[in-house]
């Protein structure tokens, strides 16, 4: 077969967890097929990354003009005759081709409309109407995002495949800056993601104020990762808190960074208000950290065994989830073994093989 990828997200240079799913996918690929040929279409911001693939990979670059996806790719199916269009991160094109198979990562902005400009919801809304339209196959890796597109889409239930995330604990090296190591020298709770609504920055502060009103610890809140929408209201809500000095943001951290503050955690909580699946839940997993995290859409279904599942709407419950991980060591360790076993159940070349064969047509 002659498949063509959108690979444009995949050489993102900042990546957040639908770039890493496409690139992932996209860097295992090669270890799986060699028989098939294939296209990677990126931007011209494309700097390398699959110069070593094999002879069946051809890098395809695209300049990066208004419209790349709709006019630029659409333009590459006319010229060339796939037999399926890939796109794992982003959508379909006006044009593509005989077949094509596209991943859909969540529908959080019918849940969190105030998340997104209008334009956003107007452009996924149609996005996943052209994918009905053209009956293009559609992959999810959550069940919560299958049940969702079942339930607003009711059409596309005939086209959804459901392929299971891959996961690998990062390789990368491990360390900080001298600067944030002086702020976090001592032991601390942990969040990564965006500090926005949507990820519910401001129940975890307010839990943070009980738990420390609770009881004496030593623990510092350390919030990882740069402003989103409703950012100004997580502001203030550090700083009326009685233990701001104690709350430390560290704006976007690399790679080390984020794996240095995994490794040396107390406990990671993640109460999120909605996740298309919840990588962070994978990677403390993998750093051996127990973890908190919210009883609503894919997270349960992420964290199986391995966590403490609470009401994200009730800072109580979050700030007793961490006293019990704090006061209960026998439990914080008993939460890091049954991690350890949900992370058996996720491979990137598991991944890698169910996609082929979507792509594959079986």
């Amino acid at each position: 077969m002659i498949i063509g990828i959108d690979a444009s997200r995949a050489v993102k240079k900042q990546r957040t967890g639908t770039e890493n799913y496409s690139r992932n996918l996209i860097f295992t690929l090669p270890k799986i097929d060699k028989i098939n040929s294939y296209t990677l279409f990126v931007g011209s911001d494309y700097d390398g990354g699959f110069d070593q693939f094999p002879k069946n990979f051809t890098i395809k670059i695209i300049p990066n003009k208004k419209y790349w996806t709709q006019i630029g790719l659409s333009l590459e199916m006319i010229k060339n005759k796939f037999d399926v269009l890939f796109v794992p991160s982003h959508i379909l094109p006006t044009i593509s081709g005989k077949r094509s198979v596209i991943t859909i990562h969540d529908l959080a902005w019918k849940y969190f409309p105030e998340v997104y400009s209008p334009k956003e919801i107007k452009t996924q809304d149609f996005s996943i109407r052209r994918v009905i339209a053209k009956k293009a196959h559609i992959i999810v890796y959550s069940r919560s995002t299958e049940s969702d597109l079942k339930k607003f889409y009711p059409k596309t239930a005939k086209l959804i495949k459901f392929v299971p995330m891959g996961f690998e604990p990062e390789k990368s090296n491990s360390k900080i800056s001298n600067e944030l190591a002086s702020k976090i020298s001592e032991k601390y709770i942990l969040y990564v993601g965006r500090l926005e609504s949507k990820k519910n920055v401001i129940n975890l502060i307010q839990a943070y104020n009980m738990l420390r009103s609770e009881r004496e610890v030593k623990e510092k809140l350390v919030l990882a990762g740069k402003p989103g929408f409703g950012y100004n209201e997580i502001s203030e809500e550090i700083n009326k808190s009685k233990y701001k000095a104690d709350i430390i943001e560290t704006g976007f951290v690399s790679d080390a960074e984020r794996n240095y503050l995994y490794q040396n955690a107390s406990i990671f909580v993640f109460p999120s208000l909605f996740e298309g699946f919840g990588f962070p839940i994978l990677e403390a997993f993998s750093s051996s950290v127990p973890v908190v995290t919210s009883n609503v859409s894919s997270m349960p279904e992420v964290a199986g065994n391995g966590a403490i599942l609470i009401n994200p709407k009730k800072p109580f419950e979050i700030a007793a989830a961490m006293s019990q991980i704090l006061n209960k060591p026998e439990m914080a360790r008993k939460l890091v073994r049954s991690g350890q076993k949900e992370l058996l159940k996720y491979s990137w070349e598991t991944c890698a093989k169910e996609t082929l064969s979507v792509l594959e047509g079986k």
